[in-house]
């Protein structure tokens, strides 16, 4: 999975410059599914990232060659050039609960939270989060959970937590429950959570 954030001063011309990049991309081998998301609320930012991109390949070589080919493609780097955006972007492996679901455009609300961790403290940290997984699959309004964890234990950001919610009144009311609560305290200052929407879609061609 490659998941990247975007800065942008102009959403609208940026999710422009995403569109024209991934049907470029959806047309590559090994590209197998591709959303933009647009968050509307932020808890604990480290930074001023708007949009999320969210991508899987087959392989970690595919999305390499596909990368390759947009550089090389004088269009699409200008189209970029044009956007103004900035992209922070992260190849991850899933290591816990299930797949990320590309889905159309809706108003349920995708989490994404992204935890800031020493690579000493990342065993500890999955095991949390299973149990917190577990925990908050049992509440109204869960819909799914990933844990993706960076490639690259350099990164500042060691994983990726991705859930879906059928609302984000129901996010809160399931966050700010006690056992909740107990479960995520060794953990509290670590992440940066941004709640957000899907705008934006494309799938393999068949």
């Amino acid at each position: 999975m490659v998941i990247d954030l975007l800065e942008t001063r102009n959403r609208p011309v940026a999710a422009d410059a995403w569109r024209a990049v991934c049907s470029f991309l959806s047309e590559q081998p090994g590209f197998e599914g591709g959303q933009l998301l647009e968050i509307f609320q932020t808890l604990r930012p480290r930074t001023g990232w708007e949009m999320v991109s969210v991508c899987r390949w087959s392989s970690a070589e595919d999305w390499e060659r596909a990368r390759a080919a947009v550089r090389q493609n004088a269009e699409l780097v200008s189209v970029l050039g044009a956007a103004g955006t900035k992209f922070t972007g992260f190849k991850m492996d899933l290591v816990d609960g299930s797949e990320y679901r590309f889905r159309p455009p809706s108003g349920t609300m995708v989490l994404v939270d992204l935890i800031f961790l020493s690579e000493e403290r990342m065993a500890a940290y999955a095991a949390m989060w299973a149990e917190a997984a577990q925990t908050m699959s049992q509440l109204a309004g869960y819909v799914n959970s990933s844990l993706y964890r960076t490639k690259n234990l350099a990164d500042e950001v060691k994983f990726i937590n991705v859930a879906e919610w059928d609302s984000a009144e129901r996010f809160f009311a399931g966050i700010h429950g006690d056992r909740f609560v107990s479960i995520v305290e060794p953990f509290k200052s670590d992440f940066a959570l941004h709640l957000s929407r899907r705008v934006a879609l494309y799938t393999a061609p068949r």
